[in-house]
């Protein structure tokens, strides 16, 4: 409708042109009426041109962002013709695909001759999650908004949000104590549930932190401790990742963020657990470091939500019907507290369950 608004008032103009022509014998107008004529198809022909020629990038941050912290896209787009475009719409597609959540939205911008032509679009993220920008196609319009090309593109990025949440050393120490009977017993090796049995060459997939480092140095190679089980207890935690229409799960995240990075803050190992939407199955990811710890928080993240709350602690007890205590962090609206819980909030809790 815009094109043939458009198009409807540049032919009056064409038309006002000739009358006057007519009415003074006016050389100026025969000029112009041949200007008014020839242009729209050199506008045409411009478009077209930057239609086979132009590129668009895309960049987002690199590093992992916060929950609630500004960052930047920034769309570039190169035009290396003489042509320049009043208006160019970039149609995108903004989702979190963790959530698996999307709007559509519109952007519109210049398109100068021979040069780039950037803009830079603000975003600040309510959820954690994966962000991802699809840049789906983008609309041409010639100079005198009479003709539009669309041009389908498939430019995309994405970037992890991840949740900040602060520690709770006391309360996470009190519930690891609660928790793994053996802790006292264990506290001289640095609450490492393991001693070491032998020494071997690195093999990719190894932990870091069996590295040895000085022997390492002095063979020039990587070597790598083997270890044994000394205990065969641990503190299992459980992380609930199902979400409903009042996003409860922003708030596990955060209190699961929480309480793992004082684990991790205190020296205190653990084994997480989580259900894979993307595998169908119960995972777990054994933390003893702040590298490993961050992994796994990037590996939920990849993952998807799902819908039924308590699945992953039904899944763990019927694969360890004979497990001890283990950490729950998830959704319970009967939030009972005790000094083996933590609160979080929307009535989110960290409670020891379990024998």
């Amino acid at each position: 409708m815009k094109r043939l608004r458009n198009r409807i008032r540049y032919m009056i103009v064409v038309v006002l042109n000739i009358l006057f022509m007519l009415a003074f014998h006016s050389y100026v107008n025969l000029l112009l009426l041949a200007g008014l004529l020839l242009f729209p198809f050199y506008s045409i022909y411009g478009v077209n041109q930057v239609k086979k020629t132009f590129s668009l990038q895309i960049s987002v941050p690199d590093e992992t962002m916060e929950k609630g912290e500004e960052f930047f896209l920034r769309f570039s787009l190169h035009n290396p013709t003489i042509f320049p475009l009043v208006n160019a719409s970039l149609m995108l597609t903004l989702e979190n695909r963790f959530y698996k959540e999307h709007g559509e939205q519109e952007l519109n911008l210049p398109v100068r001759a021979r040069g780039n032509t950037e803009v830079v679009y603000p975003i600040v993220m309510d959820y954690c999650g994966r962000f991802g920008v699809i840049a789906n196609q983008i609309r041409l319009v010639d100079l005198l908004g009479i003709y539009e090309v669309d041009v389908p593109l498939n430019e995309q990025r994405e970037c992890l949000i991840v949740p900040c949440g602060s520690r709770c050393d006391q309360e996470a120490g009190r519930i690891y104590s609660n928790g793994v009977s053996e802790a006292v017993e264990s506290k001289q090796k640095g609450y490492d549930f393991s001693e070491v049995s032998g020494i071997r060459e690195y093999i990719p997939g190894d932990k870091l932190q069996n590295i040895h480092w000085k022997l390492s140095m002095k063979k020039d190679e990587l070597m790598v401790k083997e270890r044994v089980s000394v205990s065969a207890m641990q503190l299992n935690v459980l992380v609930d990742l199902a979400n409903d229409e009042e996003m409860h799960l922003e708030s596990v995240l955060e209190l699961a963020d929480s309480v793992t990075r004082s684990f991790v803050g205190q020296n205190l190992p653990f084994t997480i657990y989580y259900y894979s939407t993307n595998q169908g199955s119960l995972k777990d990811c054994y933390i003893g470091n702040e590298v490993e710890r961050n992994q796994w928080l990037e590996m939920v993240l990849y993952d998807q939500s799902y819908s039924d709350f308590g699945r992953v602690e039904q899944m763990f007890l019927q694969e360890n019907p004979s497990t001890g205590s283990y950490l729950y962090i998830g959704y319970d609206p009967k939030q009972v507290e005790n000094d083996n819980t933590i609160t979080g909030k929307q009535q989110t809790i960290a409670a020891l369950r379990g024998k």
